[in-house]
């Protein structure tokens, strides 16, 4: 469970919050998330790990982020790839240009240590996205996608993906195949049980290996001691993530 951080009006938003001396409750969520991590991982084949979401705006990059430089701080060498095409995030939650990325590597205009950005947390590096990509699905098809994923698994102790939500792009179907298995999160009064049954009976069609689930997002200043009934079918939750994309 991630809590939502409590911010006085005049406070700059700040997504990554995980420090050496941080004690709130937000950044102990991280950390518990990573103690867990490390223990599924005790016999080093869960390693590539896959975020998903069913919908947008879920908090998984942000939660995929502060996980990397909650492990950093364990002494794990960590990358994250930016594996979200048509919103690539990663680059502006790490302060650094998106330019010369996995875009770059599938082309062969960059090598694996071109598009490695090493970052100012400890032991954490990043892979962005590069140039737009149109053609998904053929560059996470390629050879050169999944020597990628193969020489980061080599020289990483953890490969975190950030990927598109489920329910609103397929990528995850290819992502799947190279990870060892995905941590699914659920916004508190956000996501509806119908977004979750129907995300989570996507993944397992797809024989993707659910690791778990992380709550984000709780407040327990607003929760009301139910969850959230509610459905929007298909249609709304492609429209809704292709309307707000924007390349920044």
């Amino acid at each position: 469970m991630i809590f939502k951080k409590k911010q006085k009006a005049t406070e700059k938003f700040q997504k990554i919050v995980v420090s050496e001396n941080n004690l709130l409750d937000t950044a102990n969520g991280y950390n518990r998330l990573r103690d867990n991590i490390l223990f599924i991982n005790a016999d080093g084949d869960k390693k590539v790990i896959q975020m998903g979401s069913a919908v947008a705006k879920e908090g998984k990059t942000t939660i995929c982020s502060n996980l990397a430089v909650s492990l950093g701080l364990t002494e794990k060498k960590v990358v994250v790839v930016d594996l979200d095409f048509r919103k690539p995030k990663i680059h502006r939650m790490f302060e650094e240009d998106m330019e010369n990325g996995i875009a770059e590597y599938v082309l062969g205009t960059a090598t694996l240590n071109d598009v490695i950005k090493p970052t100012k947390y400890k032991n954490v590096d990043i892979i962005t996205r590069g140039e737009k990509i149109y053609n998904v699905s053929l560059v996470l098809l390629s050879n050169k996608f999944a020597e990628l994923i193969n020489s980061l698994k080599e020289k990483y102790d953890f490969v975190l993906l950030d990927c598109a939500p489920i329910l609103q792009v397929s990528d995850y179907i290819h992502i799947g195949t190279v990870a060892d298995g995905m941590l699914f999160v659920v916004a508190h009064e956000l996501t509806t049980k119908n977004m979750v049954a129907d995300a989570v009976k996507e993944a397992k069609k797809n024989g993707i290996n659910l690791l778990g689930t992380v709550f984000s997002m709780y407040d327990p200043r607003s929760a009301t001691g139910r969850y959230y009934y509610g459905y929007s079918n298909k249609y709304n939750y492609y429209r809704s993530y292709y309307q707000e994309n924007k390349d920044k």
